[in-house]
């Protein structure tokens, strides 16, 4: 069909004037517009923003740096317009100054536009009811309305409630508080009601007004077909993020000011964009009346509908705007005046500079920072508190960048396709820094230099003081992810991945199994942690000590009741995380009465187990003091070593067989036993104290897995040995286990070991260390793992055989390929498949293979209390003993 016929006047040549191109709904009206055929000039304050836009090349695109400032240029660039949108708001440009700035603004443009001869001004602004509460933010937008109209030029302004899209800001706020906050305490104006509208309705009524006559001069409400409060609101994104219900409690003392800190503390939009936005919250925005729809008919979505589009957009990755995006961008540094500190680093990569620059874009967001992810996060947290933008901004795209755009507290400044990237800090600084990306051909052939340089000028004393305290974890930072990109552009080439293509991503699993799990294990640690501290601080041990009967038979019984009230408070969590969590998700799960079983069983014997090495600390303490309680504790992990197969069968329904697989290239030469479990997280783990003994591996891997992928299995726990990595991982894990044994009886007294309350104060103490360990083991576990993906690649296997099996195996236990940098780095000792297969991660160092997962394991050798509540094996006594691994 021929569009110029529909149209009362065609759009074939017909010149549109654009302001706000670089912004969010400007960002997608543009491509729209040129879709109907229409010519556009953009005017944009930084162009530069639209040169990587795919609609940017069209031939019927012109851009121009605006000029709103001055009414005498902006009319040349609005002359041969026939119409102009005004989608220009500085909020985030002016700050608190904004509703001025924004006045003077639309004076200019109203002026302009007469000036050149513009039929028509079409706006976009807000709802809300006319009244002395209307809020600053709508005021000002009403404001704008009036003055846009000043100069006789006919005004179409669509007012517009909360939009609903993809990188919205008022779709992440809500997004990010139904996600992180299952209780909410909220002020009153969440019974406001409100009208959301879906981005692609408001595009699609700001496109049509152009080839409708009757809506020049018309104030036209838009809104979707549902009204309903914003505690309503928040309950449907919950149930389309897949979440249950969330726990809404609204009081009167929240004032907007503390609603916006709150909400710029929890999500990732700032204090001053939250504050309007906030104020705004409070004003009824439903539509009044409904011309919109006789004059330009249109069927919008729904909230739900808009909610859904707007997360399958996020998850598949195609978020053609952000927010963040707004604003100006800083020039180019002069960096030729003051002192100006200079770290710079190179490293050469077996790579093309193609792949090698799309490793460096991958930087931020949750791909994280290849290296010391725990310090950014930490430097995000202090700068959030002194008011900065902190991590909480992310990025828009997994892996493309555009200039202009945001990474975390960086804003891009310079790109150069294949060459080059340069980001400007936007954190709170005693100074200016700029951290630069170059990446030239080395002298090697075959390979890629990439040059990091980092910036810095400081003002004052602070600033020299900032520098000298954060250059020594350079080289931990900066020289770390260096070595990520390396690792991740090897991993590109090697794949041949295209470094541009846009992936679907995966399922994060933000509201699936593997989180769930991870929120279960986070709250079975921190009841055990919180109330071992509380007995401390309480001093219940030597309270203990004090009315219990100092005989061996009384010592017993205060250790028999310490270790049931153990069972008691894990037990809720036990259940939770064994059978109502599997069966709630749809994972394999056993019925009620063999979960009953099992359990029983396999409480009782780890029951034993801690009762045993209570006892034997006890013995050890009477005789030898803090020496002896070590001793006890080598004896007891030796022992738990030793009998590992044969723990794991009493603790479990467990069958093993013993089996050499044919056609296994192996050096070990060790015995392999296959294990058939009926949980399917079950991994088995290299057998041996010292020295290995054996390998054991589960049965259903044969299935699962195929020969290819049960060869590459056994494969890695054969490199794990030879590589020194599961030797390493013993070392740390025993010595870990040994020294917070030493610690924590000499905490609990000297003279108070030989005593059941000694015993007790000692398990305390050592709860405390153990959770210390799942902490900082995790990232010495995650190291391992990518050595030795990395020894599978130099022996020849293919990548897309180890995405295969990772996938396959990560399916079984958390089914969860990609997760946040920050919960990886603090709760995971097994990187993602995301991170896994296509980085980032780092190699820099060796790492410890299963040293956090044999720690927990071995933290009963210390009366630990932690052993069965972490989120992979709570619930699970097949993973008591052996706790899954990679």
């Amino acid at each position: 069909m021929n569009q110029d016929a529909d149209n009362p006047k065609s759009a074939s040549g017909t010149r549109i004037a654009l302001t706000g191109a670089t912004g969010y709904v400007g960002g997608r009206l543009a491509p729209l517009l040129l879709e109907r055929g229409y010519s556009i000039r953009c005017i944009a304050r930084t162009p530069r923003k639209l040169d990587e836009r795919p609609w940017r090349r069209h031939d019927a695109v012109e851009v121009v740096k605006d000029e709103l400032s001055d009414p005498r240029t902006l009319a040349e660039q609005l002359r041969g317009c026939t119409a102009a949108y005004y989608l220009v708001h500085s909020m985030i440009a002016a700050g608190s100054g904004y509703a001025d700035r924004d006045r003077a603004l639309a004076q200019n443009f109203a002026e302009a536009a007469a000036a050149a001869g513009v039929e028509r001004i079409i706006y976009l602004g807000g709802l809300g009811e006319v009244g002395d509460s209307l809020s600053e933010h709508l005021r000002s937008r009403r404001e704008t309305e009036s003055i846009l109209a000043s100069t006789g030029v006919p005004v179409t302004t669509l007012r517009a409630a909360m939009i609903i899209g993809s990188g919205s800001a008022s779709f992440e706020i809500l997004q990010y508080l139904v996600n992180r906050l299952p209780v909410m305490v909220t002020p009153r104006w969440v019974e406001t009601e409100c009208q959301p509208v879906a981005i692609s309705d408001v595009l699609y009524w700001l496109a049509e007004c152009l080839k409708t006559p009757d809506s020049a001069g018309q104030v036209l409400e838009v809104g979707g077909p549902d009204v309903l409060s914003y505690k309503e609101l928040m309950q449907v994104a919950a149930a389309e993020l897949g979440l249950r219900r969330r726990l809404i409690l609204s009081v009167p003392v929240l004032t907007p000011r503390l609603s916006s800190a709150w909400i710029s503390l929890v999500t990732p939009v700032p204090y001053q964009i939250a504050r309007p936005l906030a104020d705004g919250l409070s004003n009824r925005v439903v539509v009044e009346d409904h011309p919109v729809q006789e004059v330009m008919p249109h069927e919008a979505l729904t909230v739900r509908e808009a909610i859904r589009h707007a997360l399958s957009a996020t998850q598949a990755g195609r978020v053609e705007t952000r927010w963040s995006v707004a604003g100006p961008v800083p020039g180019d540094p002069d960096w030729a005046g003051g002192k100006v500190f200079v770290d710079e680093r190179s490293i050469d990569i077996e790579a093309d500079a193609d792949s090698v620059f799309a490793a460096v874009c991958r930087i931020g967001g949750g791909h994280g920072w290849y290296a010391g992810d725990l310090l950014w996060r930490l430097r995000g947290w202090m700068d959030q508190a002194v008011g900065g933008p902190g991590l909480r901004r992310g990025r828009r795209h997994p892996e493309d960048i555009e200039y202009g755009e945001t990474l975390d507290f960086w804003r891009v400044v310079g790109l150069e396709r294949g060459r080059s990237l340069s980001l400007h800090a936007e954190m709170k600084l005693p100074g200016e820094a700029q951290l630069d990306f170059d990446i030239r051909e080395a002298d090697s052939a075959g390979k890629t230099r990439l040059t990091m340089t980092a910036r810095y000028r400081p003002r004052g004393l602070v600033g020299l003081a900032y520098w000298y305290a954060v250059a020594p974890l350079h080289n931990v930072v900066f020289g770390g992810m260096l070595k990520g990109i390396r690792d991740t552009a090897e991993a590109i080439r090697r794949g041949g991945e295209a470094p541009r293509e846009a992936r679907t991503a995966a399922s994060s699993g933000a509201s699936g199994y593997g989180r769930s799990r991870l929120w279960l294990g986070i709250s079975a640690v921190g009841t055990i942690v919180v109330l071992s501290s509380l007995a401390l601080a309480m001093d219940a041990p030597a309270a203990l000590n004090r009315h219990a009967n100092d005989s061996a038979i009384g010592t017993l019984a205060s250790l028999v009741t310490f270790v049931f009230a153990y069972i008691l408070v894990q037990l809720p969590f036990d259940f939770l995380g064994g059978y109502l969590l599997p069966r709630y998700h749809g994972r394999a799960h056993p019925t009620l009465p063999a979960f009953l079983q099992g359990l029983t069983r396999g409480v009782a014997m780890h029951a034993i187990t801690l009762l045993a090495c209570a006892c034997l600390a006890t013995l050890a303490g009477a005789a030898l003091g803090v020496v002896g309680v070590v001793l006890a504790a080598t004896l007891a992990a030796a022992l738990l070593l030793l009998t590992r197969a044969r723990l794991a069968l009493l603790y479990s329904a467990l069958t093993l067989t013993p089996s050499e697989p044919n056609n296994l290239q192996r050096k070990d030469y060790l015995r392999v036993l296959l294990a058939e479990s009926a949980d399917e997280g079950f991994t088995g783990g290299v057998l041996g104290v010292a020295r290995p003994t054996g390998h054991l591996l589960p049965l259903e891997w044969r299935r699962v897995l195929g020969a290819e992928g049960f060869e590459l299995a056994l494969k890695r726990r054969s490199l794990a040995i030879g590589s020194g990595a599961w030797g390493r991982g013993r070392t740390v894990a025993i010595g870990f286990i040994l020294f917070g044994v030493a610690v924590s009886a000499w905490l609990a007294g000297p003279d108070q070991l030989g005593t059941a309350g000694g015993t007790i104060a000692m398990s305390l103490w050592f709860t405390l260390w153990s959770f210390l360990g799942l902490l900082v083991l995790p990232t010495l576990s995650r190291r391992a793992v990518a050595e030795l993906d990395r020894q599978l690649y130099d022996a020849g296997y293919l990548p897309e055989a180890l995405d295969r099996t990772t996938r396959l195996l990560d399916a079984r236990q958390d089914d969860e390929p990609e997760r946040p940098g920050l919960v990886e780095t603090i709760f995971h000792p097994i990187p993602s498949v995301q991170n896994r297969t296509r980085g980032p991660m780092r190699l820099g160092v060796r790492g410890a293979w299963d040293a956090a997962r044999l720690a927990v394991f071995l933290s009963a050798s210390g009366v630990g209390l932690l052993g069965r509540a972490v989120h992979c094996n709570c619930g699970r006594p097949a993973l008591w003993v052996f706790l899954p691994t990679d």
